[in-house]
């Protein structure tokens, strides 16, 4: 096993009801974690707000979890909620749409990222690399 596996990464995980105003405190979470001095900071709070967004706008129950695993070199995130049957994939928004790119920001910003459905769940995660660690996480396209 690689010393950069996430799975044995110190993980922090917290609940939120999935109202609008707890994406302000899904980032605070991810902050007080971090630190605002982190290098992956600013990527992490931009990506967490998405997929928070995301699960606002399609979760089928009142809540969801942000979970935060401090891995050597960056930090693996995971938004997971009760989602929907449809696979999340990123979009092509038109230029007047004013929803439909959070899931092309993290593609954009995130070292790798997916998704995993278990008994009802949807998380999507994602991997931030510190670039001076970036050759311990390659991207991959």
């Amino acid at each position: 096993m690689s010393p950069f596996d996430p799975v044995d990464a110190p993980t922090f995980s917290q609940p939120f009801s999935a109202v609008p105003s707890e994406v302000k405190a899904a980032r605070a979470f991810v902050t007080a974690l971090l630190g605002p001095e982190h290098p992956c900071h600013d990527d992490a709070i931009l990506l967490t707000s998405e997929l928070a967004g995301n699960v606002i706008r399609h979760a089928r129950h009142g809540e969801f979890a942000v979970s935060v695993a401090l891995v050597p070199g960056g930090v693996k995130i995971t938004v997971g909620d009760r989602g929907s049957s449809a696979i999340p994939r990123p979009r092509n928004p038109g230029d007047d749409d004013t929803s439909g790119r959070g899931l092309a920001m993290v593609d954009a910003l995130a070292t790798r990222w997916g998704f995993q459905r278990a008994t009802g769940n949807t998380s999507v995660w994602f991997h931030l690399t510190d670039p001076k660690h970036a050759d311990a996480w390659p991207r991959i396209r």
